[in-house]
């Protein structure tokens, strides 16, 4: 296909307005129109090619040859040339992506930047192909930095992760099977059968509080399912196989699967779920925690490796030109209850999935795609279908922020970070190339959202959410992270990350925090929060000790059915204290080159509009509100400004058992600033001296409701309009 023409046709699927409307590559550009599968995987493959630029300023050429007398050369990463996850990791990532082009790329027409030629490409994959098995402990041909090799031959001389750069190293090779030698193809040979024969000798992990192996397991499963895929007629191959088989039920695993008499294969043998099981790696709800929390992207990056191990049994064994020996129905364990039950009631119109906790990495990179693409592909999912085609039009957007093909401006982990990225655009796309979804109908947002609308209480994690005509919310009270934190999102497929997820001090979005004089900055709860649930609403009250005891926070947040979120919040001095900085009720606004770098901001005595989209409406008792946007820092690879209700850097003491503070605060996604002086002038006439000392009404673009703060909690009545 014509690159020109595609590319016209992609940006007409993704709006009509210009490519980069009011200086954002998003904002006001992408829609919820759905991209035909030609059309979108011609996207992916351009993506890579354009991923080149990035590829090739990177690479480096080795001085020497390994002792085979092979050029060879590296793409450089934080630890370049070293033994570990941070030197061999993006260097078996990028090879193979250069792979994937030299194979598919001149096929499907792409373009390559200016400069850089195939034969530069095909060069590239090479050369790093061959450091990277000849630095394997299994070949031992080239030693990386320090003299060491990397990789897993046993139990007694194992590296953590290890299997997944094998992966990679193992898809390079395959993709470039047609010129390696018989001796280059030898090594490769080895390689596998060291990591496969470690899968055999080691243990399987399972556990779910904290952190779960489920991610783990499922990157074992990739290197047993290449080795498979590559050698299936190895006199090990039957073992590799029962193997593939155990790790694949013990990722997705549920405490259900003890019991289970399902078999597995029929076609095989009898084997049944109970036969494999080794433990939960999921709570009783099919969530999952690793980094100590509840993680999206662990919580579907499981999904991928399986999808990845998937492709790889049946891609290679295809290739063969025969009837694929090997295959199961293991791989696919529990992925539809984790679609189902998870996964569809965090997922935004953007394609993104909530992150109730933030992340501890870079945020917004749809990392997701290929964990929909496995289930819209293998499980014919059209959620998940819909789902990938908006994350795919994000991550096409990212790219254009980048002068080098590159997906990220101030990446976490530099190239291994771009690497995984592009990792994962090439998986999706073979993916689609294996099991097209031309037949699968994918389902409408609106439709969708509908769907998984109520309000839901994550009781194993204690998250609370809710997807309303208008807008996400959530609330986590982390126990594991110590966090408790939420914030709302816009129901639109392209304004819905002028908020982004943000955690500071054990607090963040909607309560932010005080700055005590001679005090950490903290907050630890008392006790459980107490959450009630209506419909598309959910109340959540809690109370936290902060500033290492010295104030008590007792609050509510109420998500109204359509636009309000409410919080409400007394704060009491539980000793003499000197309040250096109150920075309430805050969001993070997002001023990106990905989103919007300038935002129009209006703000008066009581309310701030951002855009004409997110409002806040802000009450005090013992202090002015101040709503104001400040602190702009870069936040997990994302620029934001804090945006607080209640601002003050003026310090003030307050004695013991005095109220410090008595404030609501009133949130809108949707809110233009004409409506928000509106809503607040209403306010206004309920909300008098007493803040919270008597009902007040909200209004949230729908309905008017009338709160009432007790000591027995929050009572809540709707009016009439």
């Amino acid at each position: 296909m014509n690159r020109l023409f595609t590319i016209i046709l992609f940006i007409a699927a993704i709006g009509t307005a210009s490519a980069r409307a009011d200086g954002s590559p998003v904002e006001g550009v992408i829609t919820s129109e759905f991209v035909e599968e030609p059309v979108m995987m011609h996207q992916l493959m351009q993506m890579l090619a354009d991923f080149m630029h990035y590829a090739i300023a990177d690479f480096e050429p080795c001085e020497e040859p390994n002792s085979m007398g092979d050029a060879q050369g590296c793409f450089r990463g934080e630890d370049t040339r070293a033994a570990n996850e941070r030197g061999v990791r993006p260097n078996a990532d990028i090879s193979m992506v250069c792979a994937f082009l030299c194979k598919y790329g001149l096929e499907a027409g792409v373009e390559l930047p200016q400069g850089i030629t195939w034969e530069d490409v095909r060069r590239m994959a090479r050369e790093s192909l061959v450091f990277a098995y000849s630095t394997h402990k299994a070949n031992r041909l080239t030693p990386c930095v320090g003299g060491r090799y990397w990789g897993s031959t046993s139990a007694n001389d194992s590296q953590w992760e290890s299997s997944l750069w094998a992966m990679s190293v193992a898809f390079s090779a395959w993709l470039q099977r047609e010129s390696l030698s018989s001796a280059q193809w030898e090594c490769i040979y080895r390689l596998l059968r060291a990591e496969c024969n470690y899968e055999l000798e080691r243990d399987i992990p399972t556990g779910f509080v904290g952190d779960t192996k489920a991610e783990e397991n499922g990157w074992e499963t990739n290197v047993l399912a290449c080795a498979l895929g590559l050698f299936p007629d190895d006199p090990l191959a039957s073992q590799w196989f029962q193997r593939l088989r155990e790790f694949a039920i013990n990722c997705y695993s549920h405490s259900s699967d003890g019991e289970s008499r399902q078999v597995i294969d029929e076609d095989i043998d009898n084997t049944t779920v109970a036969d494999l099981y080794r433990g939960a790696n999921l709570y009783d709800d099919y969530t999952l925690q690793n980094h100590n929390y509840f993680h999206t992207s662990y919580q579907n990056v499981v999904m991928q490796e399986l999808g990845e191990s998937i492709v790889a049994l049946q891609l290679f064994q295809q290739d063969r030109g025969e009837k694929p020996r090997w295959h199961t129905k293991a791989l696919l364990h529990h992925q539809q209850e984790v679609m189902d039950s998870v996964l569809c009631y965090l997922a935004l119109a953007d394609g993104e999935l909530a992150m109730p906790n933030g992340n501890d990495w870079s945020l917004f990179l749809y990392d997701q795609l290929p964990s929909y693409s496995t289930a819209a592909c293998f499980l014919r999912h059209p959620d998940a279908l819909m789902l990938e085609n908006m994350a795919c039009k994000y991550i096409a957007a990212r790219q254009q922020t980048t002068a080098e093909g590159s997906w990220l401006l101030h990446a976490d982990v530099g190239a291994r970070r771009m690497g995984v990225q592009a990792h994962r655009v090439m998986m999706t796309w073979l993916m689609h190339h294996l099991a097209s979804t031309a037949d699968v109908r994918p389902t409408q947002w609106s439709q969708f959202r509908k769907e998984h609308s109520k309000a839901r209480w994550f009781a194993t994690q204690k998250i609370v959410r809710a997807y309303t005509p208008k807008r996400f919310s959530c609330f986590s009270w982390s126990e594991g992270l110590r966090s408790y934190t939420g914030y709302l999102t816009s129901d639109t497929p392209d304004r819905n990350k002028i908020i982004v997820p943000y955690r500071a001090f054990g607090s963040g979005n909607l309560l932010g925090w005080y700055e005590v004089e001679g005090c950490r900055t903290d907050v630890r709860p008392k006790g459980d929060p107490r959450v009630t649930l209506d419909g598309d609403a959910w109340l959540l009250e809690g109370t936290w000790l902060a500033n290492e005891g010295a104030l008590t926070r007792r609050f509510f947040v109420y998500s109204t059915p359509d636009d309000a979120l409410v919080v409400g919040e007394e704060v009491t001095a539980n000793k003499d204290v000197t309040i250096r900085a109150t920075k309430g009720g805050a969001l993070a606004i997002s001023l990106d080159p990905f989103l919007k770098e300038e935002r129009d901001v209006l703000s008066k005595a009581n309310w701030t509009n951002v855009d004409g989209q997110v409002a806040v409406i802000a009450f005090s008792q013992n202090s002015r509100p101040l709503p104001v946007m400040a602190d702009t820092t870069l936040d997990n690879s994302i620029r934001t400004a804090k945006l607080y209700a209640f601002y003050s850097d003026v310090p003030r003491k307050v004695s013991k058992g005095e109220v410090v503070d008595r404030r609501v605060a009133v949130y809108y996604t949707q809110l233009s600033a004409r409506e928000t002086k509106k809503y607040c002038r209403k306010m206004r006439k309920k909300m008098k001296k007493n803040v919270l000392l008597q009902p007040f009404d909200v209004f949230d673009g729908r309905d008017v409701y009338r709160l009432h703060w007790t000591d027995e909690g929050v009572e809540i009545k709707k009016l009439r309009r």
